[in-house]
């Protein structure tokens, strides 16, 4: 893999990220805005790398995981920062039924698909189109192409995932897909939060703008049904700190909160994630129905995050704004198929302060 030649606006910061050991070379880029908040992305899966931004006192820090090698990023187990597609999230028996045909997909978690799968987005080198630098912030546009049948997919896909940073200390997200071939789309991006950047999560308040979320099978797939979260532990429509009722809840939360179920696609609030001793938040709003909230179970230590520290089971959680998992086999569910001639939006927006 070479690196690309960039040709970036001033002020937008670009270097690139060696592989010790590997013929990989991969492209980043910085966004930065006057309030001092830094974003780093990168090529390999359109990925948010790093995000910088002061607490209370002024101290600027990390607030999302990030490999302290830069080879893990070429076998990013655990999905950090990556887009992921074309469908996020689990789709049952990595198979599906569309226009009388069936689909099957490669099975990468058990007998089911993720993430959409080994050969996903998340794997692919994204081009970088077009950036700008202004009075409102800076921004940078990544595309990529995933071809018929490629991952399992019917149909040629166009995508394109605009990242602004805002002078209003905003990152807003935008998604534009089309197809050749009818096709599920659900995309999203998989960063791990830690708004103390450092220790685990345990200690934040959320709030999710949801009164409902997907019943799960054992394999974390979802039945079809819909729970009310009222007097539950998966409660989180005031705030709480996550871990008052983590241990009520097996597992580790690893959900869907539904949060409009007709999956309109107007912008709204969908949830605020609060770390009171640093002062940092983040308020997320976006276009999508609902939001997956993973509390970073899977974290298994085997990798270390950029303080040198381990990356164990809570280090970081995951608020993933997509479509109904699993949609392309419940027929309940809004659909997330995307005809020819359509076009697939999605905006998510992250808010940031400080107080």
């Amino acid at each position: 893999m070479r690196p690309s030649e960039l040709v970036l606006p001033r002020g937008v910061e670009s270097a690139p990220l060696p592989i010790d050991g590997a013929a990989a070379t991969l492209n980043t880029v910085t966004l930065v805005n006057s309030r001092g908040t830094r974003v780093r992305l990168c090529d390999l899966g359109a990925s948010l790398l790093s995000l910088h931004t002061v607490d209370r006192y002024g101290h600027l820090d990390n607030i999302l995981l990030t490999y302290a090698e830069p080879q893990h990023w070429l076998d990013n187990d655990y999905y950090l920062g990556v887009t992921v597609g074309r469908v996020a999230n689990r789709i049952r028996a990595a198979r599906f039924e569309l226009n009388g045909r069936n689909f099957p997909l490669p099975a990468n978690d058990g007998d089911n698909h993720l993430h959409g799968g080994p050969a996903g987005l998340s794997t692919r080198r994204w081009v970088i189109v077009q950036s700008e630098s202004g009075a409102a912030g800076q921004s940078v546009t990544f595309r990529c192409e995933s071809a018929d049948g490629e991952g399992g997919y019917p149909g040629h896909l166009a995508v394109e995932l605009t990242y602004r940073l805002g002078e209003d200390d905003t990152l807003t997200l935008d998604y534009r897909a089309t197809t050749d071939s009818a096709t599920p789309v659900a995309l999203t991006n998989h960063c791990y939060w830690n708004l103390a950047g450092r220790d685990g999560i345990l200690d934040h308040e959320l709030v999710i703008h949801g009164e409902k979320l997907l019943e799960l099978d054992t394999a974390l797939v979802p039945t079809g049904r819909l729970m009310d979260v009222a007097g539950s532990a998966a409660d989180f429509r005031k705030r709480k700190k996550i871990g008052r009722d983590i241990n009520a809840w097996p597992g580790g939360y690893d959900n869907f909160w539904v949060v409009d179920e007709t999956a309109h696609k107007r912008l709204k609030p969908i949830a605020e994630l609060t770390h009171p001793a640093s002062g940092r938040s983040v308020k997320i709003a976006s276009s999508e129905a609902g939001v997956q909230f993973y509390s970073g179970n899977f974290l298994d230590g085997s990798r270390n995050r950029e303080s040198g520290s381990p990356m164990q089971k809570y280090a970081g959680l995951c608020l993933e704004t997509h479509g109904f998992p699993d949609a392309p086999n419940q027929k309940n569910f809004p659909s997330v198929i995307l005809q020819p001639g359509d076009e697939y939006r999605q905006t998510t927006i992250y808010s940031f302060s400080a107080e």
